[in-house]
């Protein structure tokens, strides 16, 4: 709007006439343009009606539009994007626009393109995204007509199938087991989809011996790796799976592998009660395992698992080397996108807790983030019953070792 004051000698005239005239003059501003003198009025009459438009700014017809949009927040899906937000006091529906660039300059908002004319509610979500990157910017309308415009967007990178997520749930949920391996399955209450938890206890190659007894590996994040005992835990669906590997007398870590002989099946799998109070005199010939959820909607796992060498048997009489069982108790409780873990378990061997989100972004590879890690100490300790008990002690980790605090 665009106003001037007359000159001293105009109104002197003006207020001359109009006091002849019997009126007392109540306009000391004389505006000039091609908007209505009363303007200001309506629009102050309006802001009566509405007082959020008090903090908006103003329209080219001088009314006062509906404030920026506050709290955008995303939720990321298989090449989609739910965008949800505050509502706007006033508003009747809202405009989403977007730009497709991961340029390191942000782009105005006022190129972006329309994508959504009219959300009703405070909440919409963009399906079968494409591009890598996506910058949005959500507008408040009122009778169609849209309030204030952020001057930059706010990027996401786009979330794809994870690699190493698909790979854990083919090995542990779908497909039949390796040769000489066991598997059981069960399922638990399903919640939020926080990816696949691996929990499994294997053992390192630190020396000849545990390399020739073991799993010929030391740590690594790959899903597929050998241990004596996984136990698997996707978290959207509820799925849960105990996977036992095969057991040999000998083998080796060589380039490009290992090699084994002597082997013998892993000993079958079965879900029980309590299966980390099963003590080493058990002659239970099984691998058990216990799996509950927890009041705080984690998961609570018990094991109790042998080496199928132990089981040496001629009639009733069985022999074995004596090693003993596996026995260990695991709490995994919510923690922001992730978890905690608390591990009460015999000393050997070692431990890895490793979480396989859903979706990963901008990158259609594998991703596998530690939550912990437990080294060994000596075989005799199975038998020893010395446990340990150990607690996560920070956030989860891209590295292979996260050390549990002990």
């Amino acid at each position: 709007m665009r106003s001037t004051r007359a000159s001293t000698l105009a109104v002197a005239t003006v207020a001359a006439g109009l006091m002849a005239g019997g009126i007392t003059a109540g306009v000391t501003d004389v505006f000039i343009g091609d908007k209505p003198s009363d303007t200001i009025a309506n629009a102050a009459a309006e802001q009566a009606k509405d007082p959020s438009q008090a903090q908006g700014e103003t329209a080219a017809n001088g009314a006062a539009t509906l404030p920026a949009v506050k709290g955008l927040q995303f939720t990321l899906g298989e090449r989609s994007v739910k965008l949800s937000w505050k509502k706007v006091r006033g508003a009747d529906g809202y405009r989403v626009y977007a730009d497709y660039s991961c340029d390191n300059t942000p782009r105005s908002t006022s190129t972006y393109l329309l994508i959504k004319n009219y959300a009703g509610e405070t909440s919409w979500t963009h399906q079968n995204i494409q591009q890598t990157c996506v910058n949005y910017a959500v507008v408040a309308l009122r009778d169609g007509v849209e309030g204030a415009r952020p001057p930059l967007g706010e990027r996401v990178v786009i979330g794809m199938a994870n690699r190493d997520h698909n790979s854990a749930a083919r090995k542990f949920f779908t497909t039949a087991p390796g040769s000489g391996d066991q598997v059981a399955r069960t399922s638990v209450v399903p919640g939020q989809d926080r990816g696949i938890v691996l929990a499994r206890a294997y053992i390192r190659n630190n020396t000849a011996f545990t390399d020739a007894i073991g799993d010929h590996r030391s740590w690594t994040a790959d899903p597929t790796a050998s241990a004596k005992i996984t136990l698997a835990w996707n978290t959207g669906t509820g799925q849960v799976a105990a996977y036992a590997h095969k057991s040999c007398a000998i083998g080796a870590t060589v380039p490009g592998g290992s090699i084994e002989t002597l082997c013998r099946d892993a000993l079958p799998l079965a879900f029980v009660n309590g299966a980390a109070g099963v003590g080493d005199a058990s002659t239970d010939p099984r691998n058990l395992i216990s799996v509950s959820r927890t009041a705080s909607g984690g998961l609570s796992v018990g094991v109790s698992a042998m080496n199928s060498w132990e089981r040496n048997c001629i009639g009733k009489k069985c022999v074995g080397p004596g090693f003993g069982r596996i026995n260990g108790s695991l709490t995994l409780a919510p923690h922001k996108k992730t978890f905690t873990a608390s591990l009460t378990a015999d000393r050997f061997p070692a431990w890895e807790i490793i979480r396989y989100p859903h979706f990963v972004q901008g990158a259609p590879l594998g991703e596998a983030r530690v939550i912990g890690t437990r080294d060994q100490t000596e075989i005799s300790d199975l038998t020893s019953g010395r446990q340990s008990t150990c607690t996560s002690k920070g956030d989860e980790t891209l590295q292979f070792t996260n050390r549990l605090a002990c």
